[in-house]
């Protein structure tokens, strides 16, 4: 678990495990061991580091949850993170009370785009 959800939030961050290794002060090889089928589990002060340096918490690394419930941001197919980044960068710099009219603008979009979609089927 721990292996897959760094490797997630790795791939999220767009960034290549040589750009952690420097921003944590973590050798690559070591960030290595914890990525490859390996998947050796580091100790907290490293898990911390990790944490910090991705933008989450040890507590999501190890489990996929972060304060008890599941952080189910996008579906379960494959989905090319670095794709999103420049949006959730410029998500993070509106202020929330903001968030919620945005929120209604994308599903509200991906509702009619989805109608679309369905009517052309049939």
């Amino acid at each position: 678990m721990f292996r897959d959800n760094l490797k997630e939030q790795i791939e999220y961050k767009g960034m290549i495990i040589k750009e952690l290794a420097a921003k944590t002060g973590i050798s690559k090889r070591t960030i290595d061991t914890y990525v490859d089928s390996r998947a050796v589990i580091p100790n907290a002060e490293i898990a911390v580091k990790l944490a910090e340096a991705l933008d989450t918490s040890v507590e999501y690394l190890v489990k996929g949850t972060e304060t008890g419930r599941k952080l189910d941001v996008f579906p379960k197919k494959q989905v090319d993170y670095a794709k999103y980044k420049k949006i959730l960068d410029d998500l993070e710099l509106i202020p929330d009370e903001y968030l919620p009219v945005i929120e209604a603008m994308v599903h509200a979009a991906s509702k009619k785009l989805s109608e679309i979609s369905m009517s052309k089927k049939i």
